[in-house]
């Protein structure tokens, strides 16, 4: 072989094998590394998940603690439940001056599902406004898990000074157990 032939042989050998490394790279270590590269971000993105929540359990300890310290007693029927938020209702309208105009049980709200059930009370009322925000700070009070979920206040006809409002309050309970 001359010169030139070994030459342009050691040339092609040299281009075969950097188009087999090419090739070799292509199928197989590129896939690879793919692979690896999501599987790594899949993994980052759990490891941050994970630190948040992490960095959330004291808002949670908090919560549960709270819930603890409140959470009522699981003795309860809905319709004791209703009866013991209307004669609630009634008596501090009565205690802040307040006239009842109308009232009505709502449904409640009770599933299998539920951990909390809910009795629920539409009520009426016309009276002076100091009076009325009194009657609402102790009707909405989460630490006996009850709370004023619907409400509309209206200028009384006529008579500037008083306040129509209509308010929906509903009462969260334990449902007893049933045997």
């Amino acid at each position: 072989m001359s010169n030139r032939e070994k030459t342009l042989l050691y040339v092609l050998v040299v281009a075969v094998f950097l188009i087999g490394n090419a090739m070799a790279f292509k199928v197989f270590y590129q896939p690879k590394m793919l692979r690896a590269n999501s599987a790594l971000s899949v993994a980052e993105g759990k490891r941050l998940e994970r630190q948040g929540a992490m960095d959330s359990v004291d808002l949670f300890d908090k919560e549960i603690e709270w819930l603890k310290r409140y959470e009522p007693k699981a003795a309860a029927t809905v319709q004791q439940t209703q009866t013991k938020l209307q004669q609630l209702v009634e008596r501090e309208a009565q205690r802040n001056s307040l006239e009842i105009k109308s009232q009505k049980l709502q449904p409640s709200i009770e599933y299998d599902g539920l951990t909390y059930h809910r009795a629920r009370m539409e009520i009426e009322v016309n009276g002076m406004e100091a009076g009325l925000y009194r009657w609402l700070d102790r009707l909405h009070s989460p630490n006996e898990f009850r709370a004023v979920t619907f409400m509309r206040l209206n200028p009384q006809k006529g008579d500037d000074t008083r306040v129509d409002c209509q308010i929906v309050v509903e009462q969260w309970f334990v449902p007893e157990e049933t045997s």
